[in-house]
């Protein structure tokens, strides 16, 4: 699986970077978890301020689309961001499934 970038831009109103990435996968469809851990590595960042709002897949090809925002600071992410997508994003403990 590779991510590939398509635009990252700043969003200097609400502190945040907007991006929109493209997911080339080879085989198994990615899950958001992994995605998302991919997300941070490539970003250079911490998880909790990466919010990872959709993946759409592309018709008739295995590739994926996605949105995701990265906050500067926890603050902002939790006065600008729904309940439901803190929630959707938060790390999953390892006695969860």
């Amino acid at each position: 699986m590779k991510i590939e970038i398509i635009k990252d831009e700043m969003n200097v109103l609400l502190n945040r970077r907007d991006v929109v990435f493209n997911i080339i996968s080879e085989g198994t469809t990615a899950s958001r978890e992994n995605v998302k851990n991919l997300l941070v590595a490539l970003l250079d960042t911490k998880s909790e301020l990466l919010v990872l709002d959709r993946m759409n897949t592309q018709y008739g090809t295995q590739d994926v689309l996605g949105y995701a925002r990265l906050y500067d600071d926890l603050q902002h992410l939790q006065a600008i961001e729904p309940g439901y997508m803190t929630l959707r994003n938060a790390a999953k403990e390892s006695g969860e499934e």
